[in-house]
């Protein structure tokens, strides 16, 4: 029972410390244009669901998970983690490089089943973004596409500028 007591406790100070360091670690010195020319290096790996690295090929949060980490800032492996604790960005207008967008799955909800990185925006809102798409794997596509267009729920920023 004992033993049982202290692995636990082991276990519930670990999630405490990964909570904390979703915060904390957070690079004050990294660049949305880094984080975006580190991602560009992952062009054309396979989507794998439930992976994270480019040997075995990544899911969409297990693809924005593993760029970020290369900076040193720790995000949870879920597309619904990562847009609930980072700074919710409500105008489009106002995006940058670097950024996290989120989009419903597969069919249009209002439940966030797809995240990517923001390469560009123009001045309208309009965004590319990279991300591990199921079809293609890591791709850049457009939120004028009709299939984002229309999934789109919105948008976080997880290093400030």
């Amino acid at each position: 029972m004992r033993k049982l007591l202290t692995i636990l406790a082991i276990m519930l100070i670990s999630i405490s410390a990964t909570a904390a360091n979703t915060v904390e670690n957070k690079n004050e010195k990294t660049t949305g244009e880094e984080i975006v020319e580190s991602a560009m290096k992952y062009i054309g790996t396979p989507y794998r669901s439930g992976r994270m690295n480019p040997k075995s090929g990544f899911d969409c949060s297990g693809f924005t998970s593993f760029i970020f980490k290369k900076q040193d800032i720790l995000l949870p492996h879920s597309s619904r983690m990562q847009y609930s604790t980072e700074t919710a960005i409500s105008d489009r207008s106002e995006l940058q490089k670097g950024d996290l967008v989120f989009f419903s799955g597969s069919r249009v909800s209002s439940r966030i089943g797809h995240v990517g990185i923001v390469t560009d925006v123009d001045s309208n809102g309009n965004f590319s973004f990279i991300h591990a798409s199921c079809s293609s794997g890591v791709i850049v596509s457009s939120s004028t596409e009709a299939y984002y267009a229309k999934r789109y729920i919105g948008a976080c920023r997880v290093i400030e500028a």
